[in-house]
């Protein structure tokens, strides 16, 4: 499922994945793991693409047939159709992710001192849980095939994990201001080892008055039992990886709900109104012709719901999808061009429909739906992460679990964090999660991060004007490619620009390390 993804197992790359629900996505920080695993390999074993090349379906591609050492490599294509041809393709790495890998020696007493530093300002929590029914064709977040039996003894561990560190500084210390449950399929838990898990998530971890509590999951996990476990424990918002209504292109990627049914599930947990409700959509997907997309959009609109993320669906080397296209035994996905229609119909559709924009891909309709998980995620709040290859945040430091349930489980029953890798921060760590924010919130405004420069002491930065002086030819050059537009002494993304948005984030981090190398 999805978000996740960050990674984790969900909550991906979202926007490289078409994640939400099922499938990798921004929204949990498993994403985080796995997206990092795509970049540098297991653990940070160093298959890193070389910089500047982008990454679509296993090839890698220059933006431009340059050198490697030509700064244009980060430029755009200047064109007539800026939103299917600026680049080559989407890069398929969750942007701002890099680290330095602690020696595994060093590891756990790194992580040790990093549960008795207390974490300075928003913290987050996620929760994975690695189980699912079935492998959706599109989905490169598979973790462990559920079986109803493994998911108490699954509880059991989960609740030692949260007790761990309950009593750290770390943890314990300072609001939690949303908690996110992801995977795999949370609601693939029965509802007695759900109520059991958010009852040890209300326990020890020190929940902010206003704390957003996700689940996110399959509508065809939808009962009243587990709805029920699910609000008693102060969950208040629910995100379904829907990925589309059509019951013809749901059951070729694996979805078995026919649309009837669906919808079903969804009012049902709607008629309790104690939750915002959410839903993934995916556009790109073999069969869904721009008039499926937009009978999607349609019927999303229709059931009145707190909220949606639209996700661009992604074929990744090795996933069941990327072999069933190669047999032959289903469809390609859309290309880019289609794909950048398709982003644009949904933009133009929800505008129209007063939907309120929360980020590039996530839109709200009533003021029940915050997304602070996400939104806040993705700037480098702290996280801490519960699960097998669930990631965190600690002191700038990523956390990653180990990712094999065994060696995860018996970690923990020894006592200990079952921390697998930890990569320190990179000198610009905080300047790159803030420029990750802004684009990804569809903004670059350079005021604040000149201020943040200043404050850090960036060697080449830190002066009044040396960010903006270093970053303006590129800039410059998204502008003539329809890219970005000026506002004041800001810039705003384009429907271009916010469909590229993850090229032109980890495209401008890379640009702003490379002009100072040379600078130097």
């Amino acid at each position: 499922m999805k978000h996740t993804s960050s990674s984790s197992s969900s909550a991906a790359l979202r926007e490289s994945t078409g994640q939400g629900h099922a499938m990798p996505t921004v929204h949990s920080h498993e994403s985080m793991a796995s997206a990092m695993a795509h970049k540098e390999g297991p653990h940070g074993s160093g298959t890193m693409p070389p910089r500047g090349h982008v990454s679509i379906a296993g090839k890698q591609f220059m933006p431009h047939a340059v050198a490697a050492n030509d700064p244009q490599r980060f430029f755009a294509r200047v064109g007539e159709n800026p939103l299917g041809e600026a680049f080559e393709g989407k890069i398929t790495v969750h942007p701002g992710m890099g680290g330095v890998p602690v020696r595994e020696q060093e590891r756990d007493a790194l992580a040790d001192k990093l549960a008795d530093m207390p974490c300075d300002g928003r913290k987050l929590a996620y929760i994975h849980v690695p189980f699912c029914e079935t492998h959706c064709l599109y989905c490169s977040f598979y973790q462990s095939p559920y079986r109803r039996e493994s998911c108490s003894a699954y509880t059991d561990a989960l609740v030692r994990e949260l007790r761990l560190w309950s009593d750290r500084a770390a943890q314990g210390g300072g609001p939690v201001h949303a908690v996110y449950l992801g995977g795999g399929t949370p609601t693939a838990l029965p509802p007695e080892d759900l109520d059991r898990l958010l009852a040890a998530v209300r326990a020890y971890l020190p929940l902010a008055n206003d704390c957003e509590i996700t689940v996110e999951g399959r509508a065809s996990n939808l009962t009243p039992q587990l709805i029920e476990a699910a609000l008693g424990n102060g969950v208040n918002r629910f995100s379904l990886g829907v990925q589309t209504f059509n019951t013809g292109v749901r059951q070729a990627m694996g979805r078995h709900l026919e649309q009837e049914a669906l919808i079903e599930r969804i009012r049902l947990l709607q008629s309790c109104d104690q939750a915002s409700v959410i839903i993934d959509l995916i556009y790109g997907l073999p069969g869904q012709s721009m008039s499926v997309w937009l009978e999607d959009l349609h019927i999303a609109r229709s059931l009145e719901l707190d909220g949606m993320d639209c996700y661009q669906l992604g074929v990744h080397k090795g996933s069941p999808l990327a072999k069933a296209i190669a047999d032959g035994r289903i469809e390609p996905a859309a290309d880019c061009p289609q794909m950048g229609k398709m982003f644009e119909a949904s933009v133009r559709t929800l505008e129209s429909s007063f939907y309120r924009r929360l980020s590039v891909n996530h839109w709200g309709r009533t003021p029940r739906e915050r997304n602070i998980y996400n939104l806040f995620s993705k700037g480098g709040a702290s996280c801490l992460g519960f699960g097998p290859g669930a990631g965190g945040n600690l002191s700038g430091h990523m956390t990653f679990n180990f990712k094999d349930l065994t060696r995860w489980t018996d970690t923990v029953y020894a006592g200990r964090k079952p921390v697998g890798m930890l990569l320190a921060p990179v000198r610009l760590a905080a300047l790159n999660k803030a420029l990750t924010e802004g684009l990804e919130q569809g903004r670059l405004e350079l005021a604040p991060l000149e201020a943040l420069c200043a404050e850090r002491g960036y060697e080449g930065l830190a002066a009044q004007g040396e960010l903006r002086a270093l970053v303006s030819p590129l800039l410059d050059q998204w502008r003539e490619a329809g890219l970005l537009e000026p506002c004041g002494q800001s810039f705003i993304l384009t429907v271009a620009g916010q469909f590229w948005y993850v090229n032109l984030t980890q495209l401008l981090i890379e640009y702003i390390e490379t002009q100072l190398a040379v600078a130097a």
